[in-house]
């Protein structure tokens, strides 16, 4: 007997694992912009949204500002001075406490019978938002937006750098690849 609860306790411990939420990543532009135009970029933390201590602290914004950038220069894009720029590029993270509330029948002897009983699990984490902004510098309009929500902050700090990257690195690899290049043509 105890040997199936064991079993049991280690189902549901996977099944409460493959259920953690993931890092979705999602992206918005607008279609009547042509961003054949834009070629130059500068990138700006959003100081007011950057309030969290943690998700918005200077190692998570140099982090994403990093990842933009090194995504950007790889589309063909080129990083210029304050006030050249064609398009500005903003950023933030925030956070969320969330509770993940799992309900699972359970086909097992109760009280010396077969029967159905039901098992709720909830478990508590934080989920992560980055959100990266692009604006037409000229106009001050956004034109692409792209943002990741899930966890991001880990217990093993090692893994924090390579979660934030890995990140900002997918909401990016949406964004136009190359300098001069429209949606039509992708």
């Amino acid at each position: 007997m105890k040997l199936k609860g064991i079993i049991a306790s280690l189902f549901v411990m996977g099944l409460l694992a493959s259920c953690a939420p993931s890092v979705n990543v999602k992206f918005d532009y607008d279609p009547k912009v042509n961003v054949r135009q834009f070629s130059t970029y500068r990138i700006e933390a959003d100081r007011v949204r950057n309030a969290d201590p943690i998700s918005g602290s200077g190692l998570n914004q140099r982090r994403i500002s990093d990842q933009i950038d090194q995504s950007m220069r790889a589309r063909g894009y080129r990083a210029v001075e304050a006030g050249n720029a064609d398009l500005v590029i903003r950023f933030f993270s925030d956070s969320k406490d969330r509770q993940q509330i799992q309900s699972s029948p359970n086909m097992s002897p109760y009280w010396g019978y077969w029967g159905m009983n039901n098992q709720v699990y909830s478990r508590q984490y934080e989920e992560n938002r980055i959100v990266v902004n692009v604006y037409d510098s000229r106009t001050n309009d956004i034109v692409w937006q792209g943002w990741a929500t899930g966890q991001l902050n880990q217990k093993r700090d090692r893994d924090r750098d390579a979660a934030f990257r890995t990140t900002v690195k997918s909401i990016m690899d949406n964004f136009p690849e190359s300098a001069g290049q429209d949606y039509g043509s992708r």
